[in-house]
C-alpha cells in the first residue's frame, strides 16, 4: 500500500497529545524550547536504531575535493562521481573508504596506512595507478577526495539522516511510531516535573512502563518492529518522502 504523507505527524501534533497528558496546555509548567527539543530528540533515538531517513544528495564538486559533511548526516554509506548533471548522468565512479587516509587537499600527497606506490609490507605487492584510484577519507567534518576525483563534474553522498533537522518544517512522523514517540516525550517531560511534583512520578512510570524503550514489549519496541516489517515499497516511499527536505 502507497503512503499518504497527509497522515504523518510533525511536532505539534506530537505535542498536542503530551501537553493534554501533563496537564500544561499553555506551556508553562516547562518552556516550549524544552518541549520542542524533546521531540526531536525521541525521534532521534528512534531513527538510530532504525534508519528510516536515507538521504540521497548531489553535490558540485568542489574545485579543491574538500566536500563539508552534509548537516544531519551520521552515517556516510557511499559515494559516487559522475560526468554530465543530476539530471543527465554520464559516467559513474564508486569512491570508496582508505584506511588511515590524511590529506591537506588536491594535489597535496598524502599519507596512509598502505600507499600506492610505497609498500613495504613484504606480503603486498600491489602497484595500482595513482589517478585511477578513487577514494576518499573523513577529516575534522570534512570529506576529502582523491586527486582521481577531478576529472568529474558531481558528487553523490547517500547517507543517514538525523530525522529531526527539518521536523519544525515537514510532516515526518509516520504514524507507526507516533504511539512509541508520544511515550517518549511524556516520559522525558514528566522527568523533569517530578522534582517539583510528586504527582508527575505517576505519569512518568506509567509512561516509561508502557514505552519500555529497553525492553521487547513495549510501544519502544513495538515502533521498530512496525518499521522493520513495512514492505519494501512503503519503506522506499518513507525514505524518497523525506529525502525530499533541504538536507
Amino acid at each position: 500500500m502507497d503512503i499518504n504523507p497527509a497522515n504523518f505527524g510533525n511536532i505539534n501534533e506530537v505535542l498536542a497529545d503530551v501537553l493534554v497528558v501533563l496537564n500544561d496546555e499553555d506551556q508553562s509548567l516547562l518552556t516550549p524550547g524544552f518541549y520542542r527539543a524533546q521531540v526531536k530528540n525521541g525521534l532521534d533515538e528512534l531513527g538510530f536504531d532504525i534508519s528510516f531517513l536515507e538521504v540521497p544528495n548531489d553535490y558540485e564538486l568542489p574545485d579543491d575535493l574538500i566536500l563539508p559533511m552534509p548537516k544531519g548526516c551520521f552515517n556516510l554509506k557511499q559515494i559516487q562521481v559522475y560526468t554530465g548533471t543530476p539530471d543527465a548522468v554520464e559516467y559513474v565512479e564508486q569512491v570508496y573508504w582508505k584506511k588511515g587516509v590524511q590529506t591537506r587537499g588536491k594535489g597535496k600527497g598524502y599519507t596512509s596506512n598502505v600507499h600506492h606506490w610505497n609498500v613495504t609490507d613484504p606480503f603486498i605487492q600491489v602497484r595500482v595507478d595513482e589517478y585511477s584510484m578513487y577514494y576518499f577519507s573523513v577529516q575534522n567534518g570534512n570529506i576529502y577526495l582523491s586527486d582521481a576525483c577531478a576529472n568529474y563534474d558531481y558528487v553523490k553522498l547517500v547517507f543517514d539522516g538525523i530525522p529531526s533537522m527539518n521536523l519544525d518544517e515537514v510532516k515526518m512522523v509516520p504514524p507507526e511510531v507516533r504511539k512509541a514517540l508520544v511515550l517518549w516525550v511524556t516520559d522525558k517531560c514528566a522527568g523533569a516535573l517530578k522534582m517539583r511534583d510528586a504527582r508527575y512520578r505517576i505519569i512518568q512510570s506509567d509512561a516509561a512502563s508502557q514505552l519500555d524503550e529497553y525492553g521487547v514489549t513495549g510501544a519502544w519496541h513495538e515502533a521498530k518492529m512496525r518499521l522493520r516489517k513495512l514492505d519494501k515499497k512503503k519503506m522506499k516511499d518513507i525514505i524518497e518522502y523525506n529525502s525530499k527536505m533541504n538536507f
